[in-house]
């Protein structure tokens, strides 16, 4: 009894050991994604073109990034604009009501009518600020999904510029290069790009729904037009 007890403890002991051998192989190669810059110091310039041009595209990306956000703001902003035009829109409106209720009390039929038309006037002007704020708030999100698109774009310059570095490290023949994985900086390439495709459908999608909202404000500030009257603020279109 003490005999197999003891061999099945040598035979776990053997097994462990050669679980460590092996995780230690399969991990010989770093999965580190990221390469420190300073060892790219001892590259000759003339071997750097990809990393330079990598380089460039990044920088491109991150002002990109920082110009959608600047349009995200504008167009909150405009949303603003909007939402303002449509509470003087709603003040006048029932600023009319209350007059035809005063014309209807003088039993004249002139001002009831001209109440009427006023009324009627003031309706087609809410409608038509309901619809450009309406609009205003799908192109904020139309710039939000532009913003996503574009920090995806920045991710993916990112995961490009790394890759470039390694291959720039291999082919000056640096053994910390050769110890590091090349699945795991193509794998992140790839993921950024699939992010990439995913950002562009989302803007996409987007973008068809600002068209058609501002499709709708087009209808009823022509109608709206239609009553007499100037529409609505236009400010920022």
């Amino acid at each position: 009894m003490f005999q197999s007890t003891r061999r099945h403890r040598v035979l776990a002991g053997v097994v462990l050991g050669t679980a460590l051998v092996l995780g230690g192989c399969s991990s010989s190669k770093s999965a580190k994604k990221q390469v420190d810059e300073s060892w790219l110091a001892r590259v000759p310039e003339s071997q750097l073109g990809d990393v330079r041009n990598a380089q460039s595209e990044r920088t491109k990306a991150q002002d990109e990034v920082t110009r959608a956000d600047v349009a995200v703001k504008d167009a909150e902003r405009a949303v603003e604009v909007s939402r303002r035009n449509e509470e003087a829109a709603k003040l006048s409106h029932e600023a009319n009501q209350t007059a035809l209720e005063a014309a209807r009390a003088t039993g004249q039929q002139a001002n009831i009518t001209q109440a009427q038309k006023d009324l009627r006037t003031t309706e087609s002007k809410v409608q038509a600020a309901r619809a450009q704020t309406a609009w205003r708030q799908r192109a904020v999100e139309t710039q939000k999904a532009r913003k996503d698109l574009r920090q995806a774009e920045l991710e993916l310059s990112d995961a490009q510029l790394r890759q470039a570095e390694l291959q720039a490290l291999k082919n000056s023949d640096d053994v910390r290069a050769k110890e590091m994985s090349d699945a795991e900086f193509t794998r992140a390439v790839a993921d950024a790009q699939r992010k990439t495709e995913e950002a562009q459908r989302q803007v996409d999608v987007r973008l068809g729904e600002e068209r058609q909202a501002r499709a709708d404000f087009e209808k009823a500030r022509g109608s709206s037009q239609g009553y007499g009257g100037s529409g609505v603020n236009h400010d920022n279109e």
